[in-house]
C-alpha cells in the first residue's frame, strides 16, 4: 500500500471551513479514485492550524494516476484558499508484519 500525506497550515479561524469543504466536496472525490483505500484529515492536538491530507492507495501507481489525471489539483484547488502557505508532500510504503 502507499500513502501520500500533504501537510499545511490553515488560515487563522478557516479550520471548521477547511473540515467542511473538504470533507463533504474533497473526500467523495478522493475515493472515488481507482485504488483509493482511504481519505482523510489529520487534525494536530497541539495546533490546530496544523492539517494532514492522508490518502491511502492500494499501489503507487493508483496514487501517480490519480496525480496524473488532474483529479488532484482539481481537488486541492478547492481547499487552497484556505492554506497559510504551500503544502508539503510526502510519500510513504506502509509494510505490516505478520
Amino acid at each position: 500500500m502507499w500513502v501520500r500525506m500533504g501537510s499545511f497550515r490553515v488560515v487563522t479561524g478557516k479550520l471548521d471551513e477547511l473540515r467542511r469543504v473538504y470533507l463533504q466536496e474533497c473526500v467523495p472525490i478522493v475515493k472515488a479514485a481507482a485504488g483509493n483505500l482511504d481519505c482523510c484529515l489529520l487534525e494536530s492536538t497541539t495546533d490546530e492550524n496544523a492539517i494532514i491530507a492522508w490518502t491511502v492507495w492500494q499501489t503507487e501507481q493508483h496514487a501517480t494516476d490519480y496525480e496524473m489525471s488532474g483529479t488532484a489539483r482539481a481537488v486541492v484547488a478547492k481547499v487552497r484558499h484556505l492554506f497559510a502557505g504551500p503544502p508539503a508532500l510526502q510519500s510513504f510504503r506502509i509494510r505490516r508484519g505478520v
